[in-house]
């Protein structure tokens, strides 16, 4: 089961390099901003939201 514990060590590598840049952001003067829950960062734009894959003629 090398397979786990390979996912396992890259989850490691990704959390401590993820934490790593976190930590020089934060040094940089970079603030983090809570945002609440439900709020999104999609702008509004006019029109229907539904995706069209193909448009079948009759």
């Amino acid at each position: 089961m090398a397979n786990k514990s390979a996912k396992g060590d890259a989850a490691i590598r990704s959390r401590d390099d993820l934490e790593k840049h976190i930590e020089a952001f934060l040094k940089a003067g970079g603030k983090v901003q809570q945002i609440p829950s439900g709020v999104s960062g999609q702008t509004s734009s006019s029109g229907p939201r539904q995706i069209v894959l193909s448009h079948k003629t009759s």
